[in-house]
């Protein structure tokens, strides 16, 4: 069989029977996009999204931060643009892949119209964040290193499994809807710190709504589109991806939502930033320090993470979200990182922007990276203080993982942060409950009508703002 059936075989065939530790980790990863979805359905890249689907008919499916439903493929564009725009949404490590961000949009535009709930949405994400995993080590960290946003590309084929598993599609059709998703599967990562960046996000949930319909409606590929001559690996796995022989064999064993989990960030900004934040927060509280004492900041990161954080001097929110070297100076000069700290004027204040120079930036070695790319190696921080003092950590695992997971009181948080700049407090904990009863809800819809608001569009600046936009108050 090849890599495509016996994926499309396992996706479509194996029994809706998940631990309560997968379904409670999809749960609250579908909480954690939906609050990253609205607070970015404000966002600017977004909003232009939203205008430009509003010409091409209406549907049955919603899109946050608007009132009129669209068809799904086109909710799908429109959400996953959404949820990725602050890059506060998760990552799943095997797929390198912000995975819910895709995989919720899809499912939740394609849900609405085929009417389904919420437990047949769990299953259907818990088949698509394994996809995922499959794919992902097949081809990473090769692919990823190459220049692939993971997101776009591994991202859409897991989601066309996750949409053909909604639809019940049978193996023959799984199999088809995984293929014409590889053709798909698209995204540079040239485009971070640019609008196109959510985009790929939004593009990757429509691609798998679409590729999932077509399969479901005839439309075929071929089934070595994964590992042939001419397919997924030999042109987008770099120089050394490791295949899927050893991979394959686990899969329909110890899913990878359980062995590894989601991460999710506590700070809105590329992923790649989380560990050295961890790092500067922890010594600045454990000794007390200021901004106006810190001499150097030397840190020593991975090779990827050094390539997503390619703006040095950052000028506008987009790309101080990929500046370590802005990411720390906020952290020094607040002791935390709100979404408030990336918008344009947030980024050209004269405070941060004479802390920029401190933070120096090695990388590991290659080699020693590469053996160990699922087992992270651990981020390091040496503070050296004006006085002569010097303090130094090492981070293995980032806050919000499984090894330093969300508490309540951290999702609350939030949850609340996200959501209260388009909804008041009331209507933000009442979208949080209904979020906890998904396996028992019929309709999605009890969901997506607390998501129809009129969102607008700005560069972040709704989170300074102290009470809920007026747009956001009316809609509730």
């Amino acid at each position: 069989m090849t890599v495509i059936n016996q994926l499309a075989k396992w996706a479509a065939e194996t029994p809706a029977d998940w631990s309560e530790v997968a379904l409670t980790r999809a749960e609250h990863a579908i909480e954690d996009v939906v609050a990253c979805l609205v607070a970015g359905a404000g966002d600017e890249a977004a909003s232009r999204v939203r205008h430009a689907i509003t010409s091409w008919g209406e549907g049955s499916s919603t899109v946050v931060g608007q009132r009129t439903a669209v068809p799904a493929p086109w909710a799908a564009l429109a959400n996953g643009t959404a949820a990725h725009a602050l890059d506060y949404d998760d990552i799943f490590l095997p797929g390198v892949t912000h995975a819910t961000a895709v995989l919720f949009p899809a499912l939740l535009a394609l849900g609405e119209q085929i009417d389904a709930g919420g437990e047949a949405l769990l299953d259907a994400y818990i088949v698509g964040l394994e996809t995922q995993a499959v794919v992902g080590r097949g081809v990473n960290r090769s692919h990823y290193d190459l220049g692939w946003h993971a997101t776009a590309t591994i991202g859409s084929i897991g989601a066309a499994a996750a949409c053909a598993r909604l639809l019940g599609l049978n193996a023959r059709r799984m199999a088809h809807a995984i293929s014409l998703a590889v053709s798909m599967a698209s995204g540079p990562k040239v485009q971070f710190g640019t609008m196109a960046k959510p985009f790929h996000a939004g593009l990757a949930a429509q691609h798998a709504v679409t590729a999932a319909t077509l399969a479901q409606a005839g439309l075929e590929g071929r089934d070595t589109a994964l590992e042939g001559k001419l397919g997924f690996l030999a042109l987008y796995g770099g120089p050394n991806p490791p295949g899927w022989e050893q991979v394959l064999p686990r899969l329909g064993k110890t899913l990878a939502i359980e062995e590894l989990g989601i991460m999710h960030k506590l700070y809105p900004c590329c992923g790649s930033n989380h560990l050295v934040l961890d790092g500067v927060l922890a010594l600045r509280r454990q000794h007390g320090f200021t901004a106006d004492d810190v001499a150097a900041v030397n840190t020593v990161i991975g090779i990827g993470n050094r390539r997503n954080l390619m703006y040095d001097d950052p000028h506008d929110e987009m790309q101080a979200r990929f500046s370590l070297q802005y990411c720390v100076a906020v952290a020094l000069l607040n002791g935390s990182l709100k979404l408030a700290d990336f918008t344009p004027q947030a980024v050209a204040r004269p405070a941060i922007r004479r802390l920029l120079t401190l933070t120096s930036i090695r990388t590991h070695d290659a080699a020693q990276e590469s053996a160990s790319w699922e087992n992270r190696l651990p981020h390091s921080v040496e503070i050296v203080l004006k006085d002569g003092r010097e303090f130094s950590i090492t981070c293995q695992h980032p806050r919000g993982s499984i090894h330093h997971p969300f508490d309540e009181a951290d999702r609350v948080q939030k949850f609340r942060d996200c959501c209260e700049a388009s909804l008041t407090r009331e209507s933000c904990d009442a979208l949080r409950k209904d979020l906890a009863k998904l396996r028992k809800l019929d309709n999605l819809r009890t969901i997506t009508a607390r998501l129809r608001f009129d969102a607008g569009g700005d560069h972040g600046e709704r989170f300074s703002r102290s009470q809920p936009s007026a747009a956001g108050v009316a809609a509730l």
